[in-house]
Parts: structure tokens; C-alpha cells; sequence
């Protein structure tokens, strides 16, 4: 239930960050909610930022570097690509992250798992719509891919962290490490030369930085906990119910959701519910 919520939090976003960055660009957008995040974070640990371990801070840091790389990526790609295009290949992060976890710890997923993964991506390619779609094999498709292997390897990254840590510091050193290092980016994409646009701090953005921010800190924290119980593969498939809400919202604001769309809502639904299925070995009578 905790994940739901995040995802809740993530696909209510989209309408913020679409109307934020008609002021701002991608960089500036995620470096001032991931610090106003970590503001608020903060004040959830009542000045209890000097007691967090060591080990606390560089698990933050790492998964941290791995989010604003994601962000980054993700952020870059969409310079080249449609939004329709970036959605659908970020989606791969939900196939990639058992196998990733196979791989890492030789766990095969469950025949539940597999199943709920393979609901829950055919539910997100009908949501995308991808017959519509068009792919060029440029770089922005190949920095969007990238993009969903580092979402993948959070996943991963953080359900190995979480069952050692305190859920709210973890979350604020993720945030406080995002912030470093998108404020180092933002450094080395200006001394690049890199075209971003300009930010103005009218009321859209003060308002849409504010809400961001208070979803990436109550995100994380939520994150940091749930990851502790819920496995990787599994957390995959339940963060795929983010674009079944962006959809939903979506069409409370007047979009056409269509056949498709709700045919892979449902479908994402019920991946997760698969997933949930404890398959049992029927045991052979003994002789």
C-alpha cells in the first residue's frame, strides 16, 4: 500500500512538472525539488541530521547518484524525443529489474513474478500505444533505455539498503545527494555551453517546486520503508500503477483514455495482483 501511494504521488506529478518547465528546464526543475524535498525531510528528523551513521550516508549517496543520473538521462532524451516515445521506453524498467535481479543474485523470479511483470509491461505498451510511435535509433532513445536501467538498478539498489537503515534518514540522504550532484550538473552543463532555458520564479513555478518537492520527500520516505519488505521485482511491477494514475488524471482533465488504455490499466492491475500469487508444487502422494 505504501508503494501504491508513491506511484499515487508520481503519476499526480506529471500536469506539475509539464507546467513547471514552461518557466524552467528539466536540471533546475529537479535540483530545487529534491532540495526543497530534503528541507522537508529534514524537519520530519527534528534536527537529528548529526546522528545519521556513516553507512546510512553512503548508501544515500549511492543511490542518490543513480536517481539524478536516471533524472538526467531521462531529462536529456526528451530534448530529442516525444513525450509518447520517452514514456514507453521508460517503462522497460519493469522487465529489467528482475532479470537484473537474477543476474545480480542468481534469483530466478517466481512463476507469479514472471507473470505479474509480463501483465503489467503489456499494460503499460497499451497504455503507450507504441503503433503509433515512431523510433529513429537516435541518441535520445539511447539515453531514454539508459535511463530505465538505472531506474531498474534504484530499485534493486534501495531494497538492498532500506532493511538497514532508518526509512527517513535514508530518504534525506538520498534527496540531500541528488541535490550535490544536480547542482554540480547544472555547473557543468552551463560551462558546456549547454542551451537551458532560463528560470523565472513567478507563482507557477514557487507553487509547482513546492508540490514537487513535498511529493519527492513523502516519495522517498515511502520508498525507503517499503522497500525493506516488498522485493525488488515485485516493487517494479506496483510502480507501474504511475502511469495507470497519470492516466486517470489524465482523463479527469479531458484526455481520451480509449479502449487500449483502459484494456492496459486493467492489465497493469492485474500483474500486480499476480505477482501477489503464491504458486505451490503439488507434492506427489507417497507410495
Amino acid at each position: 500500500m505504501a508503494l501504491l501511494l508513491a506511484t499515487f504521488f508520481w503519476g499526480s506529478s506529471f500536469i506539475t512538472v509539464a507546467s513547471a518547465l514552461e518557466y524552467t528546464n528539466p536540471l533546475t526543475l529537479v535540483m530545487l525539488r529534491f532540495a526543497l524535498g530534503a528541507v522537508i525531510v529534514a524537519l520530519l528528523l527534528r534536527g537529528r541530521i548529526g546522528s545519521i551513521p556513516p553507512r546510512t550516508w553512503k548508501a544515500g549517496a549511492v543511490c542518490g547518484l543513480i536517481i539524478y543520473l536516471s533524472y538526467a538521462l531521462n531529462a536529456a532524451g526528451l530534448m530529442t524525443l516525444e513525450s509518447s516515445v520517452s514514456g514507453f521506453l521508460t517503462a522497460l524498467y519493469v522487465p529489467i529489474t528482475p532479470l537484473l535481479v537474477w543476474v545480480v543474485y542468481g534469483k530466478p523470479p517466481s512463476l507469479g513474478a514472471f507473470l505479474g511483470v509480463a501483465m503489467a509491461f503489456s499494460g503499460l505498451v497499451l497504455l503507450a500505444n507504441p503503433f503509433t510511435l515512431s523510433f529513429s535509433n537516435n541518441a535520445g532513445e539511447w539515453m531514454t533505455i539508459l535511463s530505465a536501467f538505472l531506474s531498474a538498478l534504484e530499485i534493486m539498489v534501495v531494497g538492498r539498503f532500506a532493511p538497514g537503515t532508518q526509512a527517513r534518514q535514508l530518504a534525506f540522504t538520498q534527496l540531500a545527494s541528488v541535490t550535490v550532484f544536480a547542482a554540480v550538473g547544472l555547473i557543468a552543463a552551463d560551462a558546456a555551453g549547454l542551451p537551458l532555458k532560463d528560470t523565472v520564479l513567478n507563482r507557477t513555478v514557487i507553487f509547482s517546486v513546492s508540490w514537487l518537492a513535498v511529493i519527492v520527500g513523502c516519495v522517498q520516505v515511502l520508498l525507503s520503508w517499503a522497500q525493506r519488505y516488498v522485493p525488488a521485482g515485485r516493487a517494479a511491477v506496483i510502480f507501474a500503477m504511475e502511469s495507470v494514475f497519470c492516466a486517470i488524471i489524465g482523463w479527469f482533465a479531458g484526455e481520451d483514455l480509449g479502449a487500449a488504455g483502459m484494456l492496459g490499466g486493467a492489465l497493469i492491475v492485474g500483474g500486480i495482483l499476480m505477482g501477489e500469487v503464491q504458486w505451490k508444487k503439488k507434492k506427489g502422494k507417497a507410495s
